[in-house]
C-alpha cells in the first residue's frame, strides 16, 4: 500500500498556520490531535511538521536517535547561546559527553547533594514572613540555581560576586513571553537592550566559567589547594573525565547546565505550589504525610520513601510540562502507520497533549495526585508520560531532579502554605512551559 500524507489544518499562503501556532501552541496542538488523530501535518514558520500523538509512535522514534536526530534548525538558535554542550551535541561527541557526565547523576552523588537541597530551601524561607509576598517562579528559580551552582561548581562559588544569577536570568530575558516577539524578528544587530543584555551575560559568564576552570587546573600557583582538593562536583568530573576534552568543550557544558540545568525543576515547583493552592484537600494530604514522614530535617532517605510527595510532582509535570514539545528530525524518508513523513521534516512530540489525552487518563484535566498510587498506573502505555524525554537522550538529570523538587517541596510545605494573589496561571509555551506574568502570593506560616 502506497504509503499517504497525514491530515492536517489549512493554512494560509506563505504563512501557513504560524498565525494559529502562535497565538497558542498547546491549544492548536490539541485541537489537531482531536480532528486529525495519529499523524497530523501542518506548517510553521517555513517547517513542514508533523505531530505525533501515539505513545508507540512517540516510543520509536526517542528510542531510535540514528533514524530520528534533533531537529537541526531548532539547536542552531540553541548552540548560538550554549555550544555543543549535551543538549546540543549529536553522534561520537554525544556519546563521550553522556559518558562523562553521566557518573554526576548517580545515586551515590545524589545522596551527597541532598543537604545542599533542604540548605538551600531553608535559607530561602529564612527570608520568608508571615503574611509576607513573594513572587515564587522568581523564588524557585534563584533557590535550584544556587543548587545547581554547588553540584557544578562546588560549595566556594559566590553566586552573588561573580554575578552568576543575574547573568542567567539576563540570558533567559529574551525567551520570556513577553519578549518572545521581538527576540525572534529581531536581526542580529538590532538594538534592543534586553538582547544585548542577553549577549554581555553570556560573555560574563563564559568569563567566570574559564576563570573557575583555570583556578581549577592549578593554573595560578597561589590557589595550588584548588588543584589538591577532594572533589567530587561536575567541574572536577569533566576534568577527569577525559584528557582530550578541552576548555572550550567544558565551558559548553557548563553552560549548559547553567542554562537550562535548573528551569524545568523551579518551573515544575512553580506549577505545583499553584495547584496547591487551588486544590486544598490535595494541600492537606501532602502535610499528613510529610508530618508522619520527616522527623527533623528532610533526607534523602526521606524523598525515597515519600508517596504522596512523589505524586504531588509527577502530577503536576503531567499537567504542566515544563518540555511542552520534543523536536526530531527524520535522517531519511520514514513511514508512521500508514502515513509518509519525509526527510528533514520536523517532528513534534507532544508532551502536552499526550498529558491530557482522555484515552490514557481519567478526568485529564483534573489534579489528581491519586492517579499515581492506584492500578490506573500500571494499563498506561509508556510514553502517554514522558516529562523527562526517552530513550538513549532521557534527560540525564532526572533521578537529580525528582530528588530535588520532592526534598524543596517537603522542606518548604512542612512549615508554610502559600495563598494566590492572581485568578488564573496564564502560560506561555516558548522553549519551555513558562507562566506569563510573576506568580505572586502571600506566605502564611503553617
Amino acid at each position: 500500500m502506497t504509503a499517504k500524507t497525514p491530515p492536517g489544518p489549512r493554512g494560509l499562503p506563505v504563512l501557513g498556520n504560524t498565525h494559529q501556532w502562535a497565538r497558542d501552541p498547546c491549544s492548536f496542538r490539541e485541537r489537531c490531535a482531536e480532528r486529525f488523530g495519529r499523524v497530523v501535518n501542518y506548517e510553521i514558520i517555513g517547517w513542514d511538521a508533523y505531530m505525533l500523538t501515539d505513545p508507540a509512535d512517540v516510543k520509536r522514534v526517542l528510542e531510535d536517535r540514528e533514524t530520528f536526530p534533533k531537529h537541526r534548525e531548532s539547536d542552531d538558535q540553541l548552540r548560538e547561546v550554549v555550544g555543543d554542550g549535551l543538549i546540543t551535541s549529536e553522534g561520537d561527541l554525544w556519546e563521550r559527553q553522556r559518558e562523562a557526565i553521566q557518573p554526576a547523576f548517580y545515586l551515590d552523588r545524589i545522596r551527597r547533594y541532598a543537604d545542599v537541597m533542604v540548605s538551600r530551601a531553608e535559607a530561602l524561607t529564612d527570608g520568608w514572613r508571615d503574611g509576607g509576598t513573594v513572587d515564587l517562579q522568581s523564588e524557585m528559580m534563584r533557590t535550584t540555581l544556587e543548587i545547581l551552582v554547588e553540584a557544578m561548581f562546588g560549595s566556594d562559588i559566590d553566586l552573588e560576586a561573580r554575578g552568576i544569577y543575574d547573568a542567567v536570568e539576563a540570558m533567559q530575558e529574551p525567551l520570556k513571553p513577553r519578549n518572545q516577539p521581538v527576540t525572534f524578528l529581531a536581526p542580529d544587530w538590532a538594538p534592543v537592550p534586553f538582547l544585548r543584555r542577553a549577549d554581555a551575560a553570556l560573555d560574563h559568564l563564559e568569563t567566570q566559567i574559564y576563570d573557575i576552570l583555570d583556578d581549577r587546573r592549578g593554573a595560578d600557583a597561589d590557589r595550588e589547594e584548588c588543584r589538591e582538593a577532594d572533589r567530587d562536583d561536575l567541574l572536577a568530573m569533566l576534568i577527569d573525565a577525559d584528557a582530550e576534552m578541552d576548555d572550550e568543550q567544558i565551558r559548553d557544558e557548563m553552560l549548559t547546565f547553567l542554562f537550562a540545568g535548573h528551569e524545568t525543576t523551579a518551573l515544575s515547583l512553580t506549577y505545583v505550589w499553584d495547584l496547591l493552592s487551588r486544590n486544598p484537600a490535595v494541600e492537606a494530604r501532602l502535610h499528613e504525610e510529610l508530618d508522619a514522614k520527616i522527623d527533623g530535617r528532610p533526607t534523602v532517605e526521606d524523598a525515597f520513601a515519600f508517596e504522596y510527595v512523589e505524586a504531588v510532582v509527577k502530577e503536576a509535570m503531567r499537567l504542566y510540562p515544563p518540555a511542552h514539545e520534543i523536536r526530531r528530525e527524520p535522517a531519511e524518508d520514514v513511514t508512521i502507520g500508514e502515513y509518509e513523513i519525509p526527510e528533514g521534516s520536523l517532528l513534534v512530540l507532544p508532551t502536552w497533549v499526550l498529558h491530557r489525552d482522555e484515552r490514557f487518563w481519567d478526568d485529564p484535566e483534573a489534579f489528581r495526585p491519586e492517579r499515581w498510587l492506584d492500578s490506573e498506573a500500571d494499563d498506561r502505555p509508556e510514553y502517554a508520560y514522558f516529562p523527562f524525554g526517552g530513550g538513549p537522550r532521557r534527560c540525564v538529570g532526572q533521578s537529580f531532579a525528582m530528588v530535588e523538587a520532592q526534598l524543596v517541596l517537603a522542606t518548604i510545605a512542612r512549615e508554610w502554605t502559600v495563598d494566590r494573589n492572581y485568578d488564573d496561571l496564564e502560560i506561555s509555551a516558548s522553549v519551555t512551559l513558562r507562566p506569563k506574568g510573576d506568580v505572586t502570593v502571600t506566605t502564611r506560616r503553617r
